[in-house]
């Protein structure tokens, strides 16, 4: 056929075939510095046997770089689940526990030293002899005493005197005593319930130390506590002469007394302990308000509470 004779044809073998220009096959990439958006590109070197990795002698060189073992600690559920009982040689890992609750103020954190300063206490008798012995003693005499035995000998001496020779010394301590306790009411009167509430917390930390045994201290210019229904019968009988003697009849003692008045109390009627219960029911109602204004304020410290300016009262 006619097409056949072209594979003969040497002219066209021998034409060399026009290869198109490089610009189009690889166009040429501006430089860097003229595209600011241009991102230059790493070169990633292929791996020629990609399951090289796979199937890998354990004698031939690997190229990647095998990873240092590491240090930190797995992870293990027995660490938190296992017990010392249980093994002995087990890793118990105890948490930490965090105090979440606030820390104490100055004002409520107990203190180690009583912020209270009343006056001191008054001097026995014999405190006070003891102390003009010390001073005859230092004006007639240049050498050092010893406090034990100066006590020693002055006691002997003390001792040997007479209730006359004694009585001036009784004297100036009953005095002394005397104005103590005025001194000591005086500033008790002039604590705020504040004060009296942080002596009371310190009071109550030395006792659960047993470190002291000293009560709390009442509140001088609180109100009183009302008195109960039965308290007030049993005042009601004190005051007169003739519930004494028929309730009572000839006992005199006291605790007697108060089981005559608990078998009295007990026989009365709903009817008869009416008025008693009403009077005491009023009373507790007025502390309670006098008790809410005291603590509000509304009453200045060291003046008594007058229930007449308490709401329904005329």
């Amino acid at each position: 056929p006619s097409w056949a004779s072209q594979l003969w044809n040497t002219g066209a073998a021998s034409r060399p075939v026009a290869s198109p220009p490089p610009s189009l096959l690889h166009p040429p990439h501006p430089p860097l510095f003229e595209d600011a958006y241009a991102t230059q590109r790493q070169r990633t070197r292929r791996n020629p046997n990609p399951l090289a990795h796979v199937f890998q002698s354990s004698s031939a060189p690997s190229g990647i770089q095998s990873r240092a073992p590491s240090l930190a600690r797995t992870y293990s559920r027995r660490a938190e689940s296992a017990d010392l009982d249980d093994d002995p040689n087990a890793t118990v890992r105890r948490k930490r526990k965090v105090d979440l609750s606030p820390e104490p103020s100055d004002h409520d954190r107990p203190r180690s030293k009583s912020h209270l300063k009343p006056p001191k206490l008054a001097p026995s008798a014999w405190q006070l002899y003891f102390t003009d012995w010390i001073q005859r003693h230092q004006a007639t005499n240049t050498r050092k005493l010893n406090v034990a035995q100066a006590a020693k000998e002055a006691g002997v001496e003390y001792a040997q005197l007479s209730n006359a020779e004694k009585e001036p010394y009784k004297r100036r301590s009953q005095a002394m005593k005397e104005i103590r306790e005025r001194e000591y009411s005086a500033y008790m009167t002039s604590l705020t319930p504040d004060d009296i509430k942080r002596e009371n917390t310190f009071r109550a930390a030395q006792r659960k130390a047993g470190k002291s045994r000293k009560g709390n201290i009442k509140d001088p210019n609180a109100p009183k506590k009302p008195l109960s229904a039965y308290f007030m019968f049993l005042q009601r009988i004190r005051s007169d002469p003739e519930l004494v003697k028929d309730v009572f009849g000839d006992e005199t003692e006291t605790t007697k007394q108060s089981v005559l008045a608990a078998g009295k109390w007990r026989s009365m009627t709903d009817d008869e302990r009416k008025p008693f219960l009403a009077q005491a029911e009023q009373e507790k109602l007025e502390y309670e308000a006098a008790r809410k204004m005291y603590e509000d304020g509304t009453v200045g410290y060291g003046t008594s509470i007058s229930f007449s300016v308490l709401p329904g009262n005329p």
